[in-house]
């Protein structure tokens, strides 16, 4: 059915067909190529017609933006970046360090006479210059006159002044096959005389003086002028497009600045970064975006860039995504170890502290510490790495450890010291790990954990004997009778509030301290629980008879509280916590002073040396532990629990006699079975634990006891230290201790320096080190080993922050980044911004221009 219009035939469709595309044919024959808005490509360029082994290859790999500015001008636009590739020397070319960085590959022949002129070779010869071939072989430029043959010599590329002064003629170029020069910048932008012709050039040897008549005429210096103009920033024709490449710069920048100093301070603080969603608005997007929402409601560029970029999708920028923030991470990690590398470079001599733990997906992660003395004299402890599944052989330990500290390219056999725990596979002596290191480094030298070592020495006293086992006992028993219930707690809590409100009123200074629980991996601090236990006595006490009373608790609650009650009302518990009281106070004081990383050797002896002078005299104050406890009781004589009971007879043999016999009352069975077994196991673990250092202690304690030494005694000590370490100490320590003993009787130098850590500050701050080098050398030796491997507790401790249920899936590298960014947030929050943003742009490739 028709339609009503008229229909073409066949043959008139194909005569408008054939007549449309002849129109599209001239119209293509018209317009542009598209190669001609771009300088041509490397393959092109690299298969000229003649040879091109002196030509020069620029390359880039940074991407310009896509703006509209930068669409038809962006094949002459050079940016920053390092990347080169060049067919020759490079080194020989005048190309500078930014030609390096350009955006398109671009190739200058240093043969003039194979130069295309066109913009892209003015604009690169106005900005790079170009290579005047001033060392080349001129044999070509020969031409034969009547005389005799004439050739280019290197003079002519100089000119000489009327008053004698030399100047370069850096416009003139040599064309080795031609043989003929060129003015480079005539050449460029077309100038008039034979100078600027390729076909023609100069080689009228014989009126060089024309060179002198070229450089003054006006079509040069007008040619160098335009060149000198071009290669401004403000001339050339690409200006609007380099200044927004600059403002774009700068704006990301900016933008980068904000995004390193929020993950600076996430990851020093342990926080994760990520969240279930990568959207901006939402609450489920994680702290680094909602660290971000929050910049951007007091900064108006922040609110900006997140209006104006956020939530762009895949394959858009705005520096927001994880993969961004974790690169980051990566990069301040690693600018992190190498600062800290740096420093044990510098410093040499270092000491290793290895402990191991279970994190919380059952891996076992051996971290490790290294000691170092900084360049002021101070001892540090860094973190490392964690090293994931070694094992618990001492031989796969050993392996792992030494294999990082070759791959971090540390010399093992500046290795002073190692500081484990009381472990076998970490202390044996024969096949643990420090004898391990030891067959690696001799000088190596094992230091048990001093901090563990207490630890053990209280232990051991804890279970000498029934009254104590029984007294730690009770004293948990206590905290979990009442921790199990919140009804009990609150009583317990209200007892704590009226006692708190009568001390007010009777302007007492006593503080209330809440029922502590025992720790488990630090012994020492129950001192916390003692403590606890001895300032709310009677609260507790009380609390315990309120639950007897109480009808709305269970029978068995009931009955236990009364045992419990009954326990604490005994002479012999409140002597015990008095007795306790005072001892763990005293070690768990002694134990976080053991724990400092500034702590040396001689500084732990003479702690050890102080807690048996202390436990010794204690012997003789069984009295004046008795008072105490009969003040808490609040009674006025002591009742031993053995005196309260029928006194037992034991039963005679056949022809034995009752004679003779002593029978200990309740006093003196405490005191002799409880409190001089006690005070004796600690003296003696004390003692043992205190001859592991002595060694050590006396190879350099000389060094702080000069004045007290005769001139015999001193060379003796200091010859013995120079065979202990004949790589490090010259033969002229000898001397120098000779000398520093003098300057320490004139000076009283040593006054103020009783250790070896503040003897060396003193001496790195005076500058006298270089005066006494090898003095120097053996108290950083002494210095850098460490007496305690808390530091690596406390790895673990920030190993259960970082690694947690909701982070549960990270992998070992990560782990070991932000362990370090966490641990070392001291470097951490040092780094400059501008450094990370350059390592940021120099890693790989990226949208946006940032160099």
């Amino acid at each position: 059915m028709s339609d009503g219009r008229s229909r073409l035939s066949g043959h008139q469709y194909k005569l408008n067909r054939e007549e449309k595309e002849e129109k599209e044919r001239k119209l293509l024959k018209k317009t542009k190529k598209i190669d001609s808005f771009f300088v041509k490509s490397a393959k092109s360029q690299m298969q000229p017609p003649r040879e091109r082994d002196t030509s020069t290859v620029v390359e880039v790999g940074e991407t310009v933006p896509s703006t509209s500015a930068t669409s038809a001008a962006s094949y002459e636009i050079e940016t920053d970046n390092k990347n080169v590739c060049s067919e020759a020397d490079t080194s020989k070319s005048p190309v500078s360090e930014q030609a390096v960085n350009s955006n398109i590959l671009f190739i200058l022949s240093d043969d003039p006479v194979e130069w295309e002129i066109n913009d892209s070779l003015r604009n690169y010869v106005a900005k790079y210059g170009f290579k005047q071939n001033l060392d080349a072989d001129f044999k070509k430029s020969k031409r034969e006159y009547n005389d005799h043959a004439r050739y280019f010599t290197r003079s002519m590329f100089e000119r000489e002044l009327k008053n004698c002064e030399k100047i370069q003629r850096d416009w003139l170029i040599y064309s080795q096959s031609s043989g003929r020069v060129y003015c480079g910048p005539c050449l460029a932008f077309n100038g008039g005389s034979q100078f600027g012709v390729l076909k023609e050039g100069f080689n009228d040897w014989k009126n060089a003086k024309r060179l002198a008549q070229h450089e003054n005429s006006p079509d040069h210096k007008s040619s160098v002028l335009q060149m000198l103009e071009r290669g401004k920033k403000h001339g050339r024709i690409d200006h609007q497009v380099e200044r927004q490449l600059e403002e774009e710069k700068v704006y990301w920048k900016s933008v980068l600045r904000r995004v390193v100093e929020t993950v600076k301070s996430l990851v020093s603080r342990g926080l994760p970064l990520r969240g279930d969603n990568e959207t901006i608005g939402s609450v489920h997007n994680g702290n680094f975006l909602m660290a971000i929402e929050l910049i951007a409601q007091f900064d108006p560029f922040m609110a900006t860039h997140i209006a104006k970029y956020g939530n762009p999708g895949s394959g858009r920028t705005n520096y927001l995504s994880s993969t961004i923030y974790e690169e980051f991470v990566e990069i301040l990690a690693s600018k992190v170890t190498e600062l800290v590398l740096s420093e044990i470079h510098i410093a040499k001599y270092f000491s290793i502290i290895v402990d191991s733990t279970p994190d919380l997906t059952h891996v076992d992660q051996l971290s490790l510490i290294i000691r170092y003395v900084q360049s002021d004299g101070t001892p540090i402890e860094r973190f490392i790495k964690f090293i994931p599944n070694v094992g618990h052989k001492a031989e796969l330990i050993k392996d792992a450890v030494v294999e990082l500290i070759e791959e971090l390219k540390i010399n093992m056999n500046n290795c002073r010291g190692q500081s484990y725990d009381n472990a076998a596979n970490m202390s044996g002596p024969y096949n643990g790990l420090q004898a391990k290191i030891k067959q690696i480094s001799p000088t190596a030298e094992y230091v048990p954990c001093a901090a563990h070592s207490l630890n053990l020495v209280g232990e051991c006293a804890a279970k000498c004997c029934e009254s104590a086992v029984l007294f730690f006992d009770t004293l948990q028993e206590v905290y979990t009778f009442f921790t199990a219930s919140t009804a009990r707690w609150n009583i317990l809590f209200n007892q704590y509030e009226k006692a708190e409100k009568k001390r007010k009123e009777s302007k007492e200074n006593k503080r209330t301290h809440i029922l502590q629980n025992l720790s488990k991996t630090r012994w020492s601090a129950r001192s916390d629980a003692c403590v606890a236990l001895f300032e709310s006595y009677w609260e507790v006490i009380s609390a315990l008879f309120d639950v007897e009373e109480d009808d709305q608790q269970n029978p068995n609650a009931k009955c236990e509280a009364k045992g419990i009650r009954l326990k604490l009302e005994s002479f012999e518990m409140a002597f015990m916590v008095v007795f306790w009281g005072f001892l763990l106070e005293r070690f768990n004081l002694t134990n976080k002073l053991l724990q400092d990383p500034e702590i040396d050797i001689f500084t732990a002896v003479q702690l050890y040396d102080s807690l048996i002078a202390l436990i010794s005299e204690s012997r003789e104050k069984f009295d004046g532990f008795e008072t105490e406890a009969r003040t808490l009781l609040m009674t006025a004589a002591e009742s031993y629990q053995k005196d309260k009971g029928r006194k037992r007879k034991r039963t005679l043999r056949s022809g034995e006699k009752a004679t003779g016999e002593v029978e200990f009352n309740g006093r003196d069975t405490m005191r002799v079975e409880t409190f001089l077994v006690i005070i004796d196991k600690l003296i003696t673990e004390l003692k043992k634990r205190r001859n592991a250092y002595e060694m050590y202690y006396e190879r350099f304690f000389f060094l702080l006891n000069l004045t007290a030494l005769s001139s015999e005694e001193l060379k003796k000590k200091a010859e013995a230290l120079v065979q202990i370490y004949p790589d490090d100490i010259e033969e002229c320590f000898i001397g120098e201790c000779i000398q520093f003993q003098a300057l320490c009787n004139s000076q009283n130098y040593t006054e103020d320096a009783k250790t070896p850590t503040k003897l060396l500050k003193k001496i790195r701050n005076q500058n006298i080190h270089s005066v006494f080098p090898n003095i120097d050398i053996a108290l950083r030796m002494c210095v850098c080993t460490p007496i305690a491997n808390c530091s690596a507790e406390r790895s673990f401790s920030c190993l259960r922050r970082v690694l947690n249920y909701l982070r549960s899936s990270m992998n070992e590298e990560r782990l070991s980044a932000l362990g370090i960014l966490q641990i070392e947030n001291e470097i951490l929050q040092s780094l400059d911004y501008e450094e990370i943003i350059d390592a940021f742009a120099a890693k790989k490739s990226r949208r946006v221009l940032l160099h």
